[in-house]
């Protein structure tokens, strides 16, 4: 019943239309625009830009910045109601369905803004469309970033290189180039630390720490990994995640000048994929054939105890935690999902979906991009799915902080970082 309501608000369906306000309401003359922020040059191999965040698992300020694209920090989002709010001024029944109620906030959605349909080209904040703001532009194949403190960091994937933007400065700076296939990445309070993936089957992969400014050379915490993938952080230690040779997720000290020691946390478990990390768990997705997602201590030398959290998901990608629920995005079956940390039957957050890849949370909500639609997505900690924002290129990392959301946009060489309020 809700879920069919939940597929129609994700895939930008069109609903019954309530009034539609004023045109001349429909954005904010305050609002911030594209260009807003100082669009950044290129460094050394790289085109103007500026960057955003993408956490492991949707870690954040919290937790550390996440995966996959993406991903948020800790912070406690609450359970799914089964019914929406009541109806009024937030809260808008636009499907003229009884049975599922008010289901979408009219508020801060980008594709129901003031009232439904309306559609922001750009975000929707206090029922008024404003327009994203563009902080780098002309990126080539930007995937995953980070944001820590005002400053956004991000890897240009076939370029090779990680790159930083600060609010305020004219031009992006390079913290790394000439890196082989740069992923994940994610950063603290003083360093940033990436994955780069290497030559597939070579097992030339290294796990790359560098100081946050990049007046130092970037150092290689662990080489000769089997393509690392997915990063997370804590306050001593850096996890990845091996694509390759069977498998693995690993954890080593943030200093380690790359002779380690390494600990394995988990070995020949399938193409292990994103990672993200809790006070006292790992967690991670595995996209074998059945498409898992897992769970050990962060202290396991290899021998667990493992945790299924979840199988038959299909082709799983990115993944989010919060202080309750593990969160993950599924390509192959267009699906993004939750289930409790303590484990129990995964439920699904939205379904029909092409290709949805970064996902992030925190307090605010779960957050997830595909980058096959226009919009940015989130469901809020009540269970009402909206759109971020409406008419973006091809959005697929993602990463919050506290008071915005961060995404990069195209698989391509016009890229962009941009960001929208919460």
């Amino acid at each position: 019943m809700r879920r069919t309501v939940l597929l129609a608000l994700v895939s930008g369906l069109a609903v019954p239309a309530c009034s539609a306000p004023e045109a001349s309401n429909l954005f904010a003359t305050d609002g911030s625009g594209p260009g807003s922020t100082a669009s950044a040059g290129g460094g050394e191999g790289g085109a103007p830009g500026d960057g955003g965040a993408a956490g492991v698992g949707g870690q954040g300020t919290g937790a550390a910045a996440g995966v996959g694209g993406g991903t948020g920090g800790s912070g406690g989002v609450g359970p799914i109601i089964d019914e929406p709010p009541v109806c009024g001024a937030v809260y808008v029944d636009c499907d003229a369905e009884a049975e599922n109620g008010c289901e979408v906030n009219v508020t801060n959605d980008a594709l129901h803004c003031g009232t439904c349909p309306v559609d922001c080209d750009g975000a929707c904040k206090d029922s008024t469309c404003i327009r994203t703001t563009v902080h780098v532009s002309g990126q080539q194949d930007p995937l995953y970033l980070a944001v820590s403190h005002g400053t956004v960091f991000w890897t240009n994937g076939a370029q090779g290189v990680v790159r930083q933007w600060t609010q305020g400065d004219a031009v992006a700076v390079n913290i790394a180039t000439a890196q082989v296939q740069p992923a994940d990445i994610k950063v603290d309070a003083t360093h940033v630390f990436w994955a780069n993936e290497g030559e597939s089957g070579l097992d030339n992969g290294q796990v790359m720490r560098a100081r946050i400014g990049g007046q130092e050379p970037p150092v290689a915490i662990a080489a000769g990994q089997s393509a690392p993938w997915g990063v997370a952080l804590d306050d001593e230690f850096v996890y990845w995640t091996n694509r390759e040779g069977g498998g693995s997720v690993v954890r080593a000290r943030k200093d380690s000048d790359g002779n380690g020691p390494f600990t394995l946390i988990s070995d020949g478990g399938g193409t292990t994929q994103a990672i993200a990390v809790d006070a006292t768990h790992v967690y991670w997705t595995v996209r074998d054939q059945n498409g898992r997602v897992m769970a050990a201590p962060k202290d396991s030398t290899g021998e667990g105890p493992f945790t299924t959290l979840a199988s038959d998901q299909g082709q799983v990608r990115e993944i989010a935690i919060d202080e309750t629920y593990v969160y993950w995005t599924t390509s192959r079956t267009g699906t993004v999902m939750r289930v409790a940390k303590t484990g129990g039957e995964p439920t699904v957050i939205a379904s029909g979906l092409t290709n949805p890849r970064g996902i992030a949370a925190d307090a605010t909500g779960v957050y997830w991009t595909d980058p096959t639609s226009p919009n940015v997505m989130r469901m809020l900690p009540n269970g009402i799915i909206g759109a971020v924002a409406a008419g973006e290129p091809s959005p697929y990392g993602i990463a919050l902080d506290a008071t915005r959301v961060y995404w990069t946009n195209g698989l391509g060489m016009d890229g962009t970082i941009v960001s929208a309020p919460k």
